[in-house]
């Protein structure tokens, strides 16, 4: 066998053997993420969330329903969590084991199961207390009830996953020395619009030592005070010493002319006042281009006019006096 030969088929087996390693990765990896995707059974919790009020000493009885929406058998642990949030977009932040935070709510909740086996399609109901301590601090505490599937707990068939969590949000209000304190960072939007909708942002800065959410409207008048229109304001909770962004839309498109809009809100138990204002013109180029030569030709008339009239009294006096 010559040395070319040898050397081509070298070279074609190589060439085979990459082509089957890289087959068998591909056909790996979706077999991966086909069973990864397996592993996650769908939760729907309701309520996803729980606003509750209540007085030192006092025993609070509330409960979850889950429901289990995969096609599979399933175990979940039942996990309680204190949280906060971060970013002006109120991202949720799990704080895992024992905080000393004066908002913590975890430590005063008991749950009616550790772990719930649930059949696909299955829908089961856990109750929980909160038992507040008749010293708890005023304000509010936050905690989560999750259900986690993974580390402990194993798909039907033995297959391994991952840890999977979703939960419901628990927000209490303890009375007492309660401090409700929100400042308006900002309120906005653009100054110049070519056309609708309209985009306000609100940024709410959270000052006392409870939740608080706004409720109110968006008051929208022309440029002679005339009531155009009126947006709900897109409230949500603010949690102590957080600032939270709130985007409210007006849907109008076929809007034209110079707008004030009037924030007029209010927010705590004692609906204490929010309120704010933001002017802006809405015209579209084509309306500005055609102004703009409108006034150009204008102005082009009157000089044209004045200075066309003083030349020709110049020349009747050269006439009268020749």
């Amino acid at each position: 066998m010559s040395i070319n030969r040898r050397r081509n088929l070298f070279g074609n087996c190589l060439i085979s053997f990459i082509i089957l390693f890289l087959i068998s990765t591909f056909v790996l990896t979706l077999k991966t993420q086909r069973i990864n995707a397996q592993g996650f059974a769908a939760l729907t919790i309701i309520p996803p969330k729980f606003e509750l009020f209540g007085n030192p000493g006092d025993t609070i009885n509330e409960k979850i329903r889950v429901r289990n929406e995969s096609d599979q058998a399933v175990t979940y642990s039942v996990v309680v969590e204190d949280f906060t949030t971060t970013g002006e977009e109120g991202q949720v932040i799990l704080e895992e084991g024992d905080t000393v935070s004066s908002f913590s709510l975890a430590k005063w909740i008991e749950t009616s199961s550790k772990d719930l086996i649930f059949q696909p399609k299955e829908e089961k109901s856990i109750n929980f207390i909160i038992n507040i301590p008749k010293n708890a601090e005023p304000g509010g505490h936050y905690a989560s009830i999750l259900f986690q599937a993974g580390d402990d707990a194993q798909l039907e068939g033995g297959g391994a996953q991952v840890a999977h969590r979703v939960g419901s949000l628990i927000l209490l209000r303890v009375s007492g020395n309660v401090t409700e304190n929100a400042v308006i960072e900002e309120f906005s939007t653009p100054k110049y619009l070519e056309k609708g909708p309209v985009d306000f942002m609100l940024r709410l800065k959270n000052e006392g030592n409870t939740h608080i959410s706004p409720q109110g409207t968006i008051v929208i008048t022309d440029i002679f005070g005339k009531k155009v229109d009126e947006v709900p304001l897109e409230g949500r909770n603010v949690l102590p010493g957080a600032t939270r962004k709130m985007d409210t839309n007006w849907t109008k498109n076929n809007i034209l002319g110079n707008y004030t809009a009037t924030l007029i809100a209010t927010y705590g138990q004692n609906k204490l006042p929010l309120t704010a204002s933001v002017r802006f013109t809405v015209v579209p180029k084509l309306i500005l281009i055609i102004i703009g030569i409108g006034l150009f030709g204008l102005i082009g008339f009157i000089s044209t006019l004045f200075f066309g009239r003083k030349r020709i009294g110049k020349v009747l006096q050269v006439i009268f006096r020749g």
